[in-house]
């Protein structure tokens, strides 16, 4: 008999990744003295804990619907979308080791992990887009994913500085 997941807790994975997110970024921002590098870091702490926010809420409208109606075959989702099991799995071992950070981690290192991390959220995001019904909890899953997407870029800008200080100066 195949396992249902419902969207509420879908959901509430979602929710972890952005509850992860926001410690990593913190996490991250106290290891250097670079008081730029740090305050891009609590931004992006302080948004993480905003999407978190929207997905607390999306779950308090979920848990108001009959569980039936909101039920999935996980098999058959993951049989069609290989990615999903891949984000699921990912999301999972997220919520189950926090990041460690050594102290003796480089910038150019935590921006790397960071943008990983933003990619792979915004993998399962599409991927919730397919769980949730309504059109509502749809548009604010893809609020989500283009302001993630724009994280990437601030990191990505981020890693060229780093990488090339004059670059910046010049653009």
């Amino acid at each position: 008999m195949p396992k249902k997941l419902s969207a509420f807790e879908i959901v509430a994975v979602a929710q972890t990744i952005e509850r992860d997110s926001i410690d990593f970024y913190r996490q991250a921002a106290r290891l250097f003295n670079d008081e730029e590098l740090r305050k891009m870091l609590f931004l992006l702490a302080d948004w993480e804990r905003k999407h978190e926010g929207v997905f607390t809420a999306m779950k308090r409208e979920l848990s108001q619907i009959r569980e039936k109606e909101m039920t999935f075959d996980v098999s058959s989702f993951v049989s069609t979308s290989p990615l999903a099991l891949k984000c699921m799995a990912w999301s999972a071992a997220q919520s189950k080791s926090k990041q460690e950070f050594t102290g003796a981690e480089s910038k150019e290192e935590i921006l790397e992990l960071a943008m990983s991390r933003e990619r792979n959220a915004i993998s399962f995001y599409y991927e919730l887009i397919g769980v949730v019904g309504d059109s509502s909890s749809k548009d604010k899953i893809n609020d989500i994913i283009e302001e993630e997407k724009r994280h990437v870029i601030i990191l990505r800008r981020a890693m060229e500085q780093l990488r090339d200080p004059q670059s910046v100066c010049n653009s």
